[in-house]
């Protein structure tokens, strides 16, 4: 999580650099999201990023859960139909993240070299 996060939002709203004030989560991203996984009721924050959340894994772009409102947020019903959704839709690695913890949940496909 950012530096800046207070655990109830941004700290610096204001005052937030450019790159924050652009971006945007999945659920505003793709339309068939419920509401329900809004970040602020579903307790995750799902996003597309470049880097691997696990600093022992080379980076490749990934799917990224992030629990914003603790792990139990994983249990949600919506949750778990979400991530189900991006293991299915399977073109990239998707991972379950917490503030202490990294979780490869699908490892995306595997590209033979050539």
């Amino acid at each position: 999580m950012c530096r800046h996060n207070t655990g109830t939002g941004c700290g610096i709203y204001s005052e937030r650099p450019e790159a924050c004030a652009r971006w945007y989560c999945l659920w505003r991203k793709i339309d068939v999201l419920p509401d329900a996984l809004r970040p602020d009721r579903s307790g995750v924050m799902f996003s597309l990023d470049i880097r691997s959340p696990a600093a022992d894994v080379a980076d490749a772009v990934c799917i990224v859960g992030r629990a914003v409102e603790g792990v139990h947020a994983f249990d949600r019903p919506h949750v778990i139909e979400a991530f189900a959704m991006f293991v299915r839709e399977g073109s990239w690695p998707v991972w379950q993240a917490t503030e202490h913890d990294t979780t490869l949940v699908h490892p995306g496909p595997q590209i033979s070299p050539p």
